[in-house]
């Protein structure tokens, strides 16, 4: 009998000790997978400012900043431009708007005969409240008159209003001022054509 008793210990003990190897290695493996989630959650955080572009900054725009246009209307302009195609959507007020320029850092939509928004998306030299990277939403009213009406706000990456005074370094400051100048020369040139 002790032979006997002393092999079901033996099986005793050793199917024990695969259930707790098998158990730790599951925990292992649930560690594991605990470990890389959260990782891969934070990477994005620790992302370089450079990996954002415009057209991913576009995407996740709310629709109350830009109400002329659906989600589905700024998809299709970025696939129109990536197909070289025309980028014109029909916009919720049944007109037409069209996206005449797109690259990494900005973008230009005419929303009507009436509204040009241009995006520009900057990297600042000195952070505020610890955004490196802003957005730069210029409308401009085009008029008769000589100047076309410019408003610039700006906004985080994620379109958090940024409300404190942003500190441009002078290219920017002329990027932003050239959108304007831009208008004058339109209508100038506009006018001269038309004598």
């Amino acid at each position: 009998m002790r032979n006997e008793e002393w092999e079901m210990r033996n099986v005793d003990c050793i199917y024990r000790r695969r259930m707790w190897r098998d158990f730790m290695s599951d925990r292992l493996c649930a560690c594991v997978v605990i470990i890389i989630t959260h990782l891969s959650l934070l990477i994005p955080h620790f992302a370089s400012a450079q990996d954002l572009i415009i057209r991913d900054v576009f995407k996740q725009m709310p629709d109350s900043l830009m109400p002329y246009l659906t989600l589905n209307n700024r998809l299709d302009f970025i696939d129109f431009i990536d197909s070289g195609m025309k980028a014109e959507v029909t916009n919720r007020l049944a007109g037409t708007s069209e996206m005449t320029a797109l690259t990494d850092d900005s973008l230009s939509i005419r929303m009507s005969d009436g509204l040009r928004v241009d995006l520009l998306l900057m990297t600042l030299d000195q952070p505020v409240d610890s955004v490196r990277q802003v957005v730069a939403f210029v409308e401009t009213f085009l008029t008769d008159s000589l100047y076309g009406e410019s408003t610039c706000r700006v906004y985080s990456t994620d379109w958090q209003p940024m409300v404190k005074d942003i500190p441009w370094n002078s290219a920017q400051q002329k990027r932003i001022a050239s959108l304007k100048l831009q208008n004058i020369l339109k209508w100038e040139d506009d006018i001269l054509n038309n004598r």
